[in-house]
């Protein structure tokens, strides 16, 4: 059966619904996982097929649709043009803001990591009672886990302001670790490094998401943002460490393949309507001492 797993942007979304594409895959669908770029990790899950999600005109073709909701005209377009043979999976759902239920649909536990519920979720749609958490990568034989474990990678980035921690604060972070003996390398593109000016630690050049993989996948730990660095380095079996404003929402989006640790304001601080400094300026909320507390808490 012709299977289209259609993901969200993001690349986390997209090693997070490869748990659906690999189940499909290991029960005998023909599987096409649309995602902008998870074609450069092709090598890394050998037997799947990608396709880019921005040049999708038709799906006709197409027996079955698993869709990751992300409340854009493109979703609602889906689901209301192949209605009949779509699954949708909510991470939330609201009657006045999402299009009806369908008994294909599937709403998550909020508590629980994405991977968890896309687990869940495909399973059910099976019809098989056990849930497989894998997505099907697979390690490229040159590589050797945690070859350098010394080094710490920080991705300090995200895809806008509001989830990324504060850039002083990551670097306090840096030099404390490198004072204890650690090499440090953050990761940032290009356009990045250009925003972030000259900073005292190695920035190695990551052409392609397989180099960044590799990479992750020969350090000891991840310390960043909510971002797709931080899935890709948990789905390597990396450990990480994220920085974060909720913890509510990172329940949901954590890192879930390997679980990390997770560091967010305290929840002393103030959220409600007329004053959500927790929401707003969480980062001042979090001391590099903290993340660096935890993140010795982490590696014992």
């Amino acid at each position: 059966m012709k299977t289209a797993v259609i993901c969200s942007k993001g690349i986390g979304d997209g090693l997070m619904m490869m748990v659906a594409s690999h189940r499909l895959k290991l029960e005998g669908y023909d599987v096409t996982t649309f995602q902008d770029s998870l074609e450069e990790l092709e090598e890394w899950f050998p037997g799947h097929h990608f396709a880019k999600r921005s040049t999708i005109k038709t799906l006709d073709h197409f027996d079955l649709i698993l869709l990751q909701n992300d409340n854009t005209p493109f979703s609602l377009n889906l689901i209301d043009r192949y209605r009949e043979k779509i699954h949708v999976f909510y991470a939330s759902y609201e009657e006045n803001k999402h299009p009806p239920l369908n008994t294909k649909d599937r709403i998550f536990d909020r508590a629980l990591p994405m991977v968890a519920n896309i687990a869940q979720a495909t399973a059910s749609i099976l019809g098989k009672p056990h849930p497989i958490l894998e997505n099907g990568i697979t390690i490229p034989s040159h590589l050797i886990y945690k070859k350098n474990n010394n080094r710490i990678v920080i991705h300090p980035t995200s895809t806008t302001a509001k989830r990324t921690y504060n850039r002083e604060k990551f670097l306090k972070v840096a030099k404390k670790l490198e004072k204890e003996g650690y090499e440090i390398a953050f990761s940032l593109s290009p356009a990045e490094k250009e925003r972030w000016g000259e900073i005292p630690f190695q920035t190695p050049e990551f052409p392609t998401l397989s180099s960044l993989a590799s990479y992750l996948y020969e350090s000891k730990f991840l310390i960043g943002n909510e971002s797709g660095t931080g899935h890709l380095a948990s789905n390597l079996g990396i450990p990480t460490l994220i920085i974060a404003s909720c913890p509510k929402q990172m329940a949901l989006w954590r890192p879930g393949f390997l679980l990390g640790s997770i560091v967010t304001p305290p929840s002393y601080i103030p959220n409600f309507k007329l004053l959500r400094l927790r929401q707003n300026k969480w980062q001042t909320f979090i001391s590099p001492r903290h993340v660096i507390k935890t993140f010795h808490q982490a590696i014992k």
